[in-house]
């Protein structure tokens, strides 16, 4: 199963997309803007995962002198 993201921009066009969902017997689910802030901050991390780990103290002191 794929899914669609649609990016709707009015409550009319909302309610019309929603209602041809219903017809069709399809599912459909409204996502807020924190839940689309969430996933970007997951691709993000998943995207950056490199499953290394670092010494804190080298790091901290490479932070300290910029």
């Amino acid at each position: 199963m794929e899914t669609i993201v649609i990016d709707i921009k009015s409550e009319k066009d909302k309610e019309l997309f929603l209602a041809l969902v219903k017809r069709l017997r399809l599912k459909a689910r409204v996502i807020s803007d924190e839940d689309k802030m969430d996933f970007g901050l997951f691709k993000a991390m998943v995207q950056g995962k490199t499953d290394e780990f670092i010494n804190v103290e080298n790091y901290l002191k490479k932070l300290r002198k910029k």
